[in-house]
């Protein structure tokens, strides 16, 4: 329901569209969009200010905020799904089953939307919710709920603790489950900020929040809409990017730490072409193929979008309590 403000009681201070009410030559009330300029006063019926409004206006109200599809958070379930079948029998080539019916979502998939939960109840108190207390609430339900999805050890033994000390991981973990934290975020520092309170809940070694705050940031500046040669600058302040993935495909082997997993799937997604040929360069290195994927989605998601067929097919290897989650209009 739209908040309207009588035009009697107060105007726009900023010149932009708003939704207005107005009366028709037969005194109906009728609603449309105008164009308010604060400077001058009046309203026109375009931006352009070619036509005046004539009618007589009774009120107003802001534009509804638009939706804003959480990409980086379907490109990191995304990347979980695909490259699941793939972690313990890897392949090498980008050429596969992207859509494989052995596929599944994994502790990526379930750990990501913990963290999106914590901080989206966090974002909405204005910061009364303790943001640390939220995140090992909800990771621990999460990974209560969804006890069999391939948790690394360490953190399984966390999950089921009463032990709420991190325990100087720098395990991938990390990495993955950060995509929120530049999805919510307003400015860069914020972004860096958000990630470094994920990954510190357990991951407090310097390069588990290392790999949180890089990945963080490429989604942040992704968003932003900045373009791949300055978003690769950025992460070369963290990470050593410069190879290629047809130089290190043939030895990659299975890594779980970030320092080894982070920017492989940088480089996957700086080389990639658009959403789905970062899932397949990820996969196609080996190695923990669902977290690569996962973290390459989740920045190549920011950067292209994700196409909404795409998005509708991942919803169907999840179950309905997750879907709702993180649910596409």
């Amino acid at each position: 329901m739209k908040n309207w403000i009588s035009v009697s009681k107060e105007v726009p201070s900023e010149s932009k569209i708003y939704n207005i009410t107005y009366k028709s030559t037969s005194g109906r009330r009728r609603s449309d969009s105008a164009f308010y300029n604060s400077q001058k006063k009046i309203w026109y019926w375009d931006e352009e200010e070619e036509k005046e409004v004539a009618r007589e206006i009774v009120a107003w109200a802001s534009l509804p905020t638009p939706y804003n599809p959480p990409y980086p958070i379907y490109g990191a379930i995304i990347g979980d799904i695909v490259g699941s079948v793939y972690e313990f029998h890897n392949i090498k080539t980008k050429k596969f089953e992207f859509w494989n019916p052995k596929a599944c979502f994994t502790d990526d998939t379930v750990m990501t939307i913990a963290v999106y939960e914590a901080m989206d109840m966090h974002i909405k108190s204005n910061g009364s919710l303790d943001l640390k207390s939220l995140l090992v609430n909800k990771m621990r339900y999460y990974g209560k709920k969804y006890p069999y999805c391939s948790y690394g050890m360490r953190f399984n033994m966390w999950l089921n603790s009463d032990y709420e000390e991190p325990y100087n991981s720098y395990g991938n973990g990390s990495a993955m489950r950060v995509s929120a934290a530049g999805f919510f975020a307003e400015t860069l520092d914020e972004a860096r900020q958000l990630a470094r309170a994920s990954a510190e809940v357990t991951h407090n070694h310097p390069e588990g929040i290392k790999g949180a705050e890089s990945v963080a940031t490429g989604i942040y500046l992704a968003l932003s809409g900045v373009g791949k040669t300055a978003i690769a600058a950025s992460l070369a302040e963290y990470w050593n990017l410069n190879f290629s993935l047809n130089e290190i495909r043939s030895d990659y082997e299975f890594d779980e730490t970030c320092q080894g997993t982070v920017p492989q799937a940088i480089v996957a997604f700086l080389e990639s072409t658009d959403f789905e040929d970062a899932i397949r360069n990820a996969v196609s290195l080996g190695g923990d193929s669902d977290t690569l994927a996962a973290i390459t989605g989740s920045i190549a998601g920011a950067y292209y979008g994700i196409p909404d067929d795409m998005i509708l097919r991942a919803f169907q290897y999840l179950d309905e309590y997750l879907s709702s989650k993180i649910e596409f209009y």
